[in-house]
This record gives C-alpha cells, sequence and structure tokens, in this order.
C-alpha cells in the first residue's frame, strides 16, 4: 500500500473516531440533563419567623398516632412553634382537642384565645371544629381594624354551620345524605371525617403554603371557589354547597368529592 492510500486510511479512521467521542458526548450530556430534569427539587430547610399558624386538631383527627404523624410532618417541613412564640422558632403551633384546651376536666374551645393571646398569628385552620369553635375564632376580630384580620379556614368542621361560615375564609365539608335525625347527621359527619383522613395532609400543606402566599382572609367572592380547587388539589372535585330547603348557594361554604 502507497503512502497517498495509508494516509487516506488513517484519516478516515480518525474521523470515526471523532464522531463516535462526539456521540457518546452527546449521549452523556442528554442523559445527565434528563436526570437533572426528572429528579425532584430539595426542599430547603424551614426557616425561624415571628409570624404564628395555629393549626387546630379536632373532631375526626385526635388519634394519637395520626396528630403525632402529621405533627412531625409540620415540624420537618415549617418548624414548630416554641411556648414563647419566639421568633427563633418556628411557623406552627399544634393543638389538639380536648387535650390542649381543659379547664378542669372538660375541654373548652374558648381557651384557643388564651393560648394564642400573645402570638403573632398569621392564620388559623381548623380540622373538625368542635361546638362553639365560631365563637372563640370570631373574637380574633373584635375590636380590630380589617386590615389586621388574618385567614381563618374550616376543614370538616362540628360546630354550628352559619357561624362558623361567618367567621371563616371558608367552609370545606362532605355532603351528607339528608336527615331528619339531627343525632344520624352528626355520626354520619364523624365518619366523613374519618374517611377523608387518609387524604387531609396534602389539604393541610396546601392551607398552610395558600396563607403563606396570601396572608390577607379570602374575598367572599365568585373568585373564592377558584381559591378552594387549588388548595384542595385535583384529587377532588368541589362544589357549592346548596341548603336543601331554601336552595340557595353558600358564597363560602364547599362541598367535596373524590375523584373517581
Amino acid at each position: 500500500m502507497n503512502r497517498n492510500k495509508i494516509t487516506a486510511v488513517f484519516c478516515m479512521l480518525l474521523a470515526l473516531s471523532l464522531t463516535a467521542l462526539t456521540s457518546c458526548s452527546k449521549n452523556k450530556t442528554n442523559n445527565s440533563q434528563k436526570t437533572q430534569i426528572n429528579k425532584k427539587p430539595v426542599r430547603e430547610p424551614w426557616k425561624p419567623t415571628k409570624k404564628k399558624l395555629c393549626v387546630v386538631f379536632g373532631y375526626g383527627y385526635t388519634s394519637e398516632f395520626w396528630v403525632h404523624k402529621e405533627t412531625q410532618h409540620l415540624k420537618d417541613y415549617y418548624g414548630l412553634s416554641d411556648e414563647e412564640f419566639s421568633e427563633t422558632s418556628g411557623l406552627i403551633i399544634p393543638l389538639s382537642w380536648p387535650e390542649d384546651f381543659l379547664i378542669g376536666k372538660t375541654g373548652r374551645i374558648s381557651k384557643l384565645n388564651e393560648i394564642l393571646s400573645d402570638a403573632d398569628i398569621c392564620g388559623i385552620i381548623m380540622l373538625g371544629a368542635p361546638e362553639y369553635s365560631n365563637n372563640a375564632l370570631a373574637k380574633f376580630r373584635e375590636d380590630k381594624d380589617e386590615s389586621e384580620f388574618f385567614p381563618i379556614y374550616s376543614l370538616f368542621p362540628q360546630d354550628e354551620i352559619l357561624a362558623i361560615e361567618a367567621v371563616s375564609d371558608f367552609v370545606l365539608d362532605r355532603s351528607v345524605e339528608a336527615s331528619d335525625n339531627i343525632e344520624e347527621i352528626e355520626n354520619a359527619k364523624e365518619e366523613i371525617s374519618q374517611v377523608i383522613i387518609n387524604g387531609i395532609e396534602n389539604i393541610i400543606d396546601n392551607s398552610i403554603e395558600y396563607i403563606i402566599s396570601n396572608p390577607k382572609p379570602l374575598k367572599a367572592d365568585p373568585e373564592l371557589l377558584t381559591h378552594v380547587k387549588k388548595i384542595v388539589g385535583s384529587d377532588y372535585s368541589i362544589k357549592r354547597y346548596v341548603d336543601p330547603e331554601t336552595g340557595l348557594s353558600s358564597i363560602n361554604h364547599f362541598i367535596i368529592e373524590e375523584n373517581k
């Protein structure tokens, strides 16, 4: 083989090698990019805050195991407040009914005002609000300018519905079959609270995030339904509560149904 042919073959082999190396490099880059895209973002550690958000675990949400599990989750994600509500502690004040509201041997939801009197509250989330919660919540707005109001979200309350509607940004509930028997209705609500418990963690997280992003109370207007849908998430459908007797639609009371 003469020198010219050897040179030509060498150049061809060199070109093929460079092409292969370039192809491998592109594949590695593409694979690296795919890995980065598919990799879930790492959540930043919670930061101390002067503002505090209270989560009350009421009827249907008092299982010791569940409360411990959910409180640990809130601690990991948002940090828990210390007893002094200092600005060097976390965001969440978790309270469990009736243990944290005992006066003597009786749970009194009115104690909520005393417990939070020294805290700089930015929001309250009530789960399974017990009776007379509306009175306690109303006191947070007494003698205050509207600019000082903070969000109050009521999820699956056991309190008198019209009263809790009046003091909450919105009320989220599950539908129950119509009945003239009050005891049957209350038992059905209790069972419904237990059913929804498996999906409540995301709703709590979304509620907290929404209060952080929207520090002012949500207005009772047509846009409120859109806000509640975002808080509840795509696993559930939301519709306005319609009073069976009057046929009137509530502005801030919503019914949640699991998507099938």
